[in-house]
């Protein structure tokens, strides 16, 4: 009823890995769920939809890999809010604010959406939907912003408190919501072989019309959308493990996300297609030094690896945009607030001559001339462990390091391995240097680096840091930035912690996540900085004649 606190009993606030930060956990439950949904049949639909009013999406890999279907969830359910760029734009929530301490937010629901079937969507799906998510049954607990519990203040109001002060509004990140009035009365336990999921009824712009297993989804307008009516008529997701430049190139298919390096550089030099991207702020690119390692515990020795590094000259040979911002420090809500952003995105200048000067000053010098430094009879040389899959093609990271160092006199050899070995390397602290991402809010991180325990949420813990850092003091302005409601107060505190960071250099920070597609030019509407499917009821088709 309305007024009625849910989620009452919270579940102990845990990072969980994905590509959010903001409501990560609801996304994984959203994700997996809504693959349910796509993976059985549906209604019927034209046999061959007009291809001038059809866009058809290419999902790469085999059709037993439809957790790449995730993106697709927007086409049929609405999140709270979106993300352009740096600023969060309503979707159904159609404003929000927050209480002084900023651990209550109050979300106001448009009046104007229904569920495909003509039922208003209200405030009790929204909390329907978050409770859902929490049960033990499903999968994982609310995460990202740490939601507590909810109150349902009318039908189209609802507050959700926070177990941490948030500067950012807690709209679920990537969580959609479902409809109370057809699964309110199902056995959660039962979640994933429910009925609903053999024809989901959403409130997103398409309705889902078509299945062919292991071929092709079908979506349609929704006639009813309360933005009104999508230009685009059909959307067609083809699932192919083919090659996808010549699906692309064919004609056979209209986008594509989840693409090779080698495959964006092909299309790239297509004048037919156009590659968009999106940074992400809640992943992290880095290089972990292990600091018991000899060549890692001296201070100016990390300052000059970082000098050592041209991060630009990296970003170009990854194919990365030449706008992607390179970062030198952390701050509030993952840098998503431009403004407070200025306060921790210094990078180390690369200054290859500086960096032979601190590890002359810190006796690591060649006295053999054989091109690799020495101190104490020890040869400046370490292991660079590096995922050898996925999408941070950290090898290549590697090689450029390599290549870099070399030129200062240190030496390194690059280990491919798996990502489950680096993770476990770092998790035990048995490695010497090791690049990976962190998909964490910053806070987490940033108390993983300074003496806190492994899980940030138990402030009980001794264990040591991974890499044998260790700051109390650093760990105290940590406590503080938890304890401080206020964003400028928080701000100063992230600005004396990044003052210890530029000194120390405990880690090298290389830059933010990002995520390309492409699309043909026919279709219009797509936007830098948006996910590729976030926005399709604005998409139109424009072929030139």
């Amino acid at each position: 009823m309305d007024g009625e606190r849910t989620l009452t009993s919270p579940t102990p606030r845990r990072p969980m890995p994905g590509r959010s930060g903001n409501g990560l956990a609801l996304g994984r439950v959203v994700t997996l769920a809504l693959v349910t949904a796509l993976s059985w049949g549906c209604g019927s639909a034209s046999e061959d939809p007009d291809r001038s009013s059809t866009m058809t999406v290419l999902v790469v890999g085999s059709a037993a890999a439809q957790m790449r279907l995730y993106e697709l969830k927007y086409l049929l359910f609405l999140p709270l809010g979106r993300q352009d760029g740096l600023e969060t734009i309503p979707a159904l929530a159609q404003s929000w604010e927050h209480s002084p301490d900023y651990r209550a937010w109050t979300i106001h629901l448009r009046d104007d959406v229904r569920w495909h079937d003509g039922v208003p969507v209200t405030a009790h799906d929204v909390a329907f939907s978050l409770e859902l998510f929490r049960h033990p049954d499903v999968i994982f607990p609310a995460g990202g912003w740490g939601l507590d519990s909810a109150v349902v203040l009318d039908e189209h109001a609802i507050t959700l408190f926070v177990t941490q002060p948030t500067h950012y509004p807690p709209l679920g990140g990537w969580a959609v919501y479902f409809p109370r009035h057809l699964l309110h009365d199902l056995d959660p336990a039962d979640f994933y072989e429910w009925e609903f999921w053999n024809r989901p009824v959403g409130n997103g712009p398409y309705r889902l019309v078509r299945h062919v297993p292991q071929t092709m989804l079908e979506f349609e307008a929704n006639h009813d959308f309360y933005g009104g009516e999508p230009p685009i008529n059909n959307v067609v997701a083809k699932l192919s493990s083919a090659n996808p430049v010549i699906e692309l190139t064919s004609g056979a298919a209209d986008a594509a996300t989840n693409l090779k390096p080698a495959d964006l550089l092909n299309l790239e030099a297509d004048p037919r297609f156009v590659t968009y991207y999106q940074n992400d702020w809640t992943e992290l690119y880095l290089v972990y030094w292990n600091h018991r390692h000899p060549l890692f515990t001296d201070a100016r020795v990390r300052r000059a690896l970082n000098h050592a590094v041209d991060r630009r000259e990296l970003a170009r040979v990854l194919n990365l945009p030449e706008e992607i911002p390179l970062m030198g420090g952390l701050g509030n809500d993952a840098g998503l607030d431009p403004h407070r952003r200025r306060a921790w995105d210094r990078t180390p200048a690369y200054d290859p001559e500086r960096a032979e000067r601190l590890l002359d000053q810190a006796g690591w010098i060649d006295r053999d001339g054989d091109g690799t430094r020495e101190r104490d009879g020890r040869e400046a040389r370490f292991t660079l462990l590096a995922p050898q899959a996925g999408s941070l093609a950290a090898v290549a990271q590697g090689l450029f390091i390599q290549d870099q160092l070399r030129r200062v006199g240190v030496e390194v050899e690059v280990r491919p391995m798996e990502i489950p070995v680096v993770r476990e390397a770092l998790r035990s602290g048995e490695f010497e240097a090791a690049i990976i991402w962190e998909n964490q809010d910053p806070h987490t991180i940033l108390w993983t680096w300074f003496g806190g325990p492994a899980d940030p949420g138990d402030r009980t813990g001794d264990e040591p840091v991974r890499f044998g850092y260790d700051d109390p003091e650093v760990a105290r302005l940590l406590e503080l930035v938890l304890a401080t409601p206020d964003p400028e107060a928080q701000d100063t505190l992230y600005t004396r912690i990044n003052e210890t960071l530029r000194r120390d250099m405990p880690v090298m920070l290389l830059f933010p996540g990002v995520y390309r597609y492409v699309a043909h030019r026919r279709i219009r509407g797509f936007r830098q900085g948006w996910g590729w499917l976030d926005h399709s009821e604005e998409l139109w088709i424009e072929d030139e004649p």
